[in-house]
């Protein structure tokens, strides 16, 4: 069977490591929270520590902070790896392969017409 596709916040870069921009509702709140607290903190910091610690903490919030929301990429975004661009992008080949496997799963019935032409159309979508 075709691996089902995940809804991701999160898209990967198209070149490098990481994600990039969110591409869900739910990427954009963590987004918004992420600033939001992010300034929020840096503020309250300011306001209540003496001036000689400030920098200490600001530095270990915003270290705090970012790697919470590179938690949550994590968990929620495409697993990360290292991209160079349309190099990574699916080939016609691994489309067409694909496309054998499941004509073959269809033709031995081991899946209905109506699944066999969802995944098509599926497959057929990301050229």
């Amino acid at each position: 069977m075709l691996p089902e596709k995940k809804n991701y916040w999160f898209p990967a870069k198209r070149y490098g490591w990481g994600w990039g921009p969110p591409c869900a509702w739910q990427g954009w709140v963590v987004m918004l929270l992420f600033i939001l607290i992010g300034v929020g903190g840096s503020i309250v910091v300011t306001l209540i520590v003496p001036p000689e610690q400030v920098p200490l903490l600001e530095i270990g919030f915003a270290t705090f902070l970012i790697l919470f929301l590179m938690g949550i990429c994590w968990a929620k975004g495409e697993p990360p790896r290292w991209r160079w661009g349309d190099r990574d992008r699916q080939s016609p080949e691994s489309v067409a392969e694909r496309l054998a496997h499941l004509k073959e799963l269809h033709q031995q019935n081991l899946i209905s017409e109506a699944e066999y032409e969802a995944k098509r159309k599926e497959i057929l979508k990301e050229l």
